[in-house]
Parts: C-alpha cells; sequence; structure tokens
C-alpha cells in the first residue's frame, strides 16, 4: 500500500510541475501581450497628440497671414516663396512650416500653352518632353476632341497609349490628375508637383516667388519673361511637418483664399501630408510658433 501511495505521488508531482509551467507560460504571454497593447496604445495617442499640434499650428499660420493681408495687422512674417521654416521642439525634434505663395506656381487651368511650354523648359524637362505634356493638358482641361498640335492627346491617342480612359474636358480639381496624362513618368511628376497649382488665376507667374524655378535659374529664363506677372496674393498654400527624436511623424497640407471675401479661415482644402524636403532655417517666428507647442 505504501508502495502504491508512493507511486502515486511520484506520479502526481511531475503533472504539477507540468501545469505551473503552462500557467507560467500563459502569464508571460498575457503581460507580453499587454505590454505591446500599451505600447500600441501609446504610440496612437502620441501620434494623436502631434496631430493635433500640426493641426494647430497651421490654422495659427492661417490666421496669421489674414491678419497681414485682409486686416492689415501684423502676423508672423513668414516667407511666402515656399522657403522651408525649421524650429526646433524642446528635447529634440522640429516643425516645419512653408508657406507657397500660389502667384509663384504655373496654374494647370489659366496658363496658356507657351508658358506651360516654357515654365517646364524652365524646370529642365526636354524639349520633347515640354510641349507633349503643354499639349495634353490643354487638352485634358479644353471640352472640344480636337487634339493640339505637336503632341496633344484626345480620346484616340489615349487608346493608342493603351489607357482604358480618355481626356477629362474640364479644368483641373488637383495636381494629382496629371498623372492621368498619357505622356506622364514619374520623374516628369516629381519634377513638376512643386512647381505647379490649381490656384493662380493670373494666367502668368511671379518666378521669384517659385523656389523651383529659382533653384534652377528659370526665373532668369528669357521665354518666361513675357509671361510674368504679379502675384494678386490671393491664394496660398501652408505646410506644417512635426518630427520627433524617436521617429514620430505628422504633417497637415491647407490651401486658402485670403481675397477678403471667404468666410472663416477661407480654408479651400485641408489634408494630411509629410512633404517636407528641404532643411529649413530658423525664422523669428519660430518663437511665438512654439508656445502653441507648450499649451
Amino acid at each position: 500500500m505504501k508502495r502504491a501511495r508512493s507511486g502515486e505521488a511520484g506520479f502526481v508531482l511531475p503533472s504539477v510541475v507540468a501545469i505551473l509551467i503552462v500557467v507560467a507560460a500563459a502569464a508571460a504571454l498575457a503581460t507580453q501581450q499587454m505590454q505591446t497593447h500599451t505600447r500600441t496604445t501609446t504610440a496612437r495617442f502620441d501620434g494623436l497628440r502631434l496631430q493635433g499640434l500640426v493641426d494647430g499650428l497651421t490654422r495659427f499660420v492661417a490666421i496669421s497671414l489674414i491678419n497681414e493681408r485682409v486686416r492689415r495687422l501684423p502676423g508672423l512674417g513668414l516667407p511666402e516663396n515656399g522657403g522651408t521654416v525649421a524650429c526646433p521642439l524642446p528635447g529634440g525634434g522640429a516643425i516645419r512650416v512653408t508657406l507657397q505663395d500660389q502667384g509663384g506656381l504655373i496654374d494647370l487651368n489659366a496658363s496658356p500653352r507657351p508658358l506651360l511650354e516654357e515654365g517646364f523648359r524652365a524646370l529642365g524637362l526636354a524639349d520633347r518632353d515640354a510641349s507633349a505634356i503643354a499639349a495634353e493638358i490643354i487638352d485634358d482641361r479644353d471640352t472640344d476632341d480636337v487634339p493640339e498640335p505637336m503632341g496633344g492627346a484626345e480620346a484616340p491617342q489615349y487608346k493608342a497609349r493603351g489607357l482604358a480612359y480618355g481626356p477629362r474636358n474640364a479644368p483641373y480639381d488637383a495636381i494629382d490628375e496629371l498623372d492621368r496624362l498619357p505622356s506622364m513618368t514619374r520623374a516628369i511628376a516629381a519634377i513638376l508637383r512643386p512647381a505647379v497649382t490649381v490656384w493662380n488665376t493670373s494666367g502668368g507667374i511671379d518666378p521669384m516667388l517659385n523656389p523651383v524655378l529659382a533653384a534652377r535659374g528659370g526665373a532668369r529664363s528669357e521665354g518666361l519673361r513675357r509671361h510674368v506677372k504679379s502675384s494678386l496674393r490671393q491664394f496660398y498654400e501652408i505646410r506644417v511637418v512635426a518630427e520627433t527624436p524617436t521617429g514620430g511623424r505628422s504633417g497637415r497640407a491647407a490651401a486658402l483664399s485670403v481675397d477678403g471675401r471667404s468666410t472663416g479661415l477661407g480654408l479651400l482644402t485641408w489634408r494630411t501630408s509629410t512633404l517636407v524636403t528641404m532643411p529649413g532655417t530658423v525664422h523669428p517666428a519660430c518663437e511665438r510658433l512654439m508656445l502653441l507647442t507648450k499649451g
């Protein structure tokens, strides 16, 4: 009898140990899952807090611009030519702000073909590409079915390129619509995007407010001089990006009208954005912008 009980005890002990191992493993897994959930929740919270910061700063810059342009009050005095202002954050990281007067950009709707061609050449496109893209833009935005000479594209030309769609035959709503053009490539789009707009209604261009043209020397191009018009100072795009030392990044881009007729902030578009590639320089406005980060 004693031997039987001794055998049972010997059997029970390993079973108990096995159960304890399973329980410990389950507890460890639960702890790991809790830690992962906590980190994920914290990261989401930090991301929301960072996005809230850039949204607030974007609105603050918009209010400042309206104060300057409409109410004739002191504002931030930010550069309006797309130059990046970089404001260091306490503890590391930075806030980057760009303000672009749309009068310095080539308008996809209001620009005549000669301006499109000359502007694209000044940006570095080859003559053939500049002519083709300009012609396709005209055909994309006009309502007729007659292709522009020397590179235009109506429905038959789209079909010949294997595209299942044709020209829009309507004004551009956003510069992203350029991607539909038959001759557009990623390389060409990367060159054009920073220099074009749908908010410059003047039909001309103020080259000194175009940082890409100025960097390439295109602002002094002979072909562009006949299209030069001073900016109407009515439409702007604001971009604000916040970066933290731990890799957090949030951004906002907004187009707004400061023509004095719009209500509220005059916002035309409001979208997320992380496109600020310039390193930027510190500006006196940083002191006021950083006050918002302490709220």
